[in-house]
């Protein structure tokens, strides 16, 4: 196999067009402050909260010399179709969840907003994040947030509720913005696939949920419409995943294959919003469509995109405390753990990451989205991931195709060597998360809009329930369970589980589960509202209980980190007490 890192042994390393990019200035700025003191696992500076700003100011010292090539070297067919397939993987789910807003806030919050909340992050972090590959936007458990605080507040009518949200809204970019100085956000180093993996499962199950409210709802305007929206939203969630799949499989050629992964949302999303227009008894039944509103309005047309905050009594300010505590616990975990999985284990980045600049940076996004009204961006646990697959380069690997026996080749002259793909690398640019948020600004204009009210509910229930399969079919937990089921004499040799005992497997997937359902169990209540806190605890749980429960030997086969070395050096590094044992 070609060796992807060109083969330089000195301070420089190679891009993809020739040009060498010089890695001794971020070298030379780090030095001092890669100092681990190796009681603490914490380096002495930019994981120290008594060195304030001095992660910030590290992250974007080490990012800069990068940032010329994150444009420079950005402009492909590759990055063009993942731009593209973000924007749509983006957006569409973004106009789901608007709908369910819509309709649970007195339309407080529609398309257009959910429309600008995702092109504000983008473009922020597009534009100024150490890290642009993580996808910045609209997501559903902070739709889940918005509508359970409507329930709490609207209970006073006197109480102006997008005045609340901006208070809460500006105590909650303080509180990130005092996380960021003080470098607290070293200590997302000691989130692991447990957490993250119980957490990626509530969100695909809550994605599902969601999707299947919708065609109940459907079903309560008439049997004959909710009916037709099972058809249409498991009609599209099988042609979804058939498409998606096709591109993980070994029909047809690469190029076909690439454009089916590329567009799939795309294709789906338009065929099955115009198989409800067929003439006759199909289009007959009327489903329900996307609500949309006048370009470049709030969807409340009483109101401007200015909310002001003076608007609220002085005991209210205060009273939006709590809540913003909540947002940025919430935050702190969704958005890092997003950012994380975009820079997972298994892809070959080669850019310097940094956490501490961009949880400051979205406070900001966070305190211009309260003034202007809008549900709060943050990062995007499905989509960081599927943007950065977007962006891999794939090359055959050579060792695999010389291994093929001299003997089948000749025999058999009109078949190739079977050919195996890996992953060489990752196109780390800027350009794709910038573009893809002017894209949904621009689809705020009328005629894009009107386009986006042929979309049917049913087409957005099966939007759901493809996205939260397409994120529990992958997950740790799934593979566990089948794991467990499976017959043991068809379990690959390479499989690490089997150097466990099935009763240890059992028990860590069971305590998985349990985790997953006290999520989803909170969330159906009220007091969703404060299950940021309940995501939260499952981390110190890994940590001191855990430990107990299981030797360092079965926490390293059962777990392990979030994302890659070079990631987690940026926040000091992997603790000691969850390094793994050596096997």
């Amino acid at each position: 196999m070609n060796d992807i890192h060109g083969g330089n042994t000195n301070n420089s390393f190679q891009q993809s067009n020739g040009e060498l990019v010089d890695i001794s200035i971020t070298n030379q700025a780090t030095e001092d402050e890669n100092n681990i003191d190796p009681k603490s696992g914490y380096s002495s500076h930019y994981t120290s909260i008594c060195y304030p700003f001095a992660g910030m100011i590290r992250d974007v010292k080490i990012r800069l010399p990068y940032y010329l090539s994150d444009w420079k070297l950005a402009f492909s067919y590759r990055i063009f179709a993942a731009t593209i397939r973000i924007f749509f993987l983006n957006t569409i789910p973004a106009l789901a969840y608007a709908l369910d807003l819509y309709l649970r806030s007195e339309h407080y919050y529609g398309v257009n907003e959910a429309l600008l909340a995702s092109a504000l992050g983008g473009i922020v972090f597009g534009l100024l994040a150490v890290q642009p590959i993580s996808i910045v936007g609209f997501t559903g458990l902070i739709s889940l947030f918005n509508y359970t605080t409507y329930n709490i507040i609207s209970r006073n009518s006197q109480v102006p509720y997008l005045s609340f949200m901006c208070w809460t809204a500006i105590w909650a970019a303080i509180f990130h913005w005092l996380i960021a100085i003080f470098n607290l956000v070293t200590y997302v180093r000691y989130m692991t696939n447990f957490t993250a993996e119980i957490f990626g499962f509530y969100v695909g199950a809550v994605y599902i949920q969601k999707g299947i409210e919708f065609i109940i709802d459907d079903f309560h305007e008439s049997s004959t419409k909710g009916f037709m929206s099972v058809l249409v939203a498991f009609g599209f969630f099988f042609s979804y995943w058939v498409l998606t799949h096709i591109g993980q499989s070994s029909y047809f050629t690469r190029t076909i294959r690439d454009f089916f992964v590329d567009y799939a949302m795309i294709l789906c999303v338009i065929f099955w919003s115009g198989f409800a227009f067929i003439p006759g008894h199909l289009r007959s039944t009327n489903i329900e469509r996307l609500a949309v509103t006048s370009a470049y309005q709030p969807t409340v047309s009483t109101r401007s995109w200015f909310v002001n905050p003076s608007d609220l009594d002085v005991k209210y300010i205060f009273i939006a405390i709590p809540f913003a505590l909540l947002v940025t616990a919430l935050f702190y975990f969704d958005h890092n753990v997003s950012s994380l999985t975009a820079q997972a284990k298994h892809y070959p980045l080669r850019k310097p990451a940094g956490f501490h600049w961009d949880f400051f940076l979205l406070g900001w996004t966070t305190i211009i989205a309260g003034f202007l009204g809008l549900p709060y961006p943050n990062a995007l646990v499905p989509q960081c991931a599927m943007h950065t697959d977007a962006l891999g380069r794939w090359k055959i690997d050579e060792c695999v195709e010389n291994q093929v026996p001299t003997a089948i080749v000749t025999t058999h002259k009109s078949r190739r060597p079977v050919q195996q793909y890996i992953l060489v690398k990752i196109k780390e640019q800027r350009l794709t998360n910038t573009f893809q948020s002017i894209l949904c600004l621009i689809t705020m204009f009328g005629p894009f809009l009107t386009c986006y009210s042929l979309i049917s509910r049913a087409v957005l229930a099966g939007v759901f329930i493809g996205i939260g399969w397409g994120s529990i079919e992958v997950n740790a937990i799934t593979h566990r369970l089948l794991h467990l089921i499976r017959d043991p004499n068809h379990i690959k040799a390479d499989d690490p589980l089997i150097r466990l005992s099935r009763l240890k497997i059992f028990s860590y997937t069971t305590i998985m589960f349990i985790g997953f359902l006290s999520l989803f169990i909170i969330s159906q209540t009220i007091a969703a509202i404060g299950f940021p806190v309940l995501v939260l605890l499952l981390i110190p749980f890994r940590i001191l209980v855990l430990t107990k429960w299981f030797t360092s030997e079965e926490l390293t086969i059962l777990d392990s980190p979030v994302a890659s070395t070079l990631p987690l050096d940026s926040i000091g590094g992997l603790p000691d007490i969850l390094k793994p044992a050596n096997l």
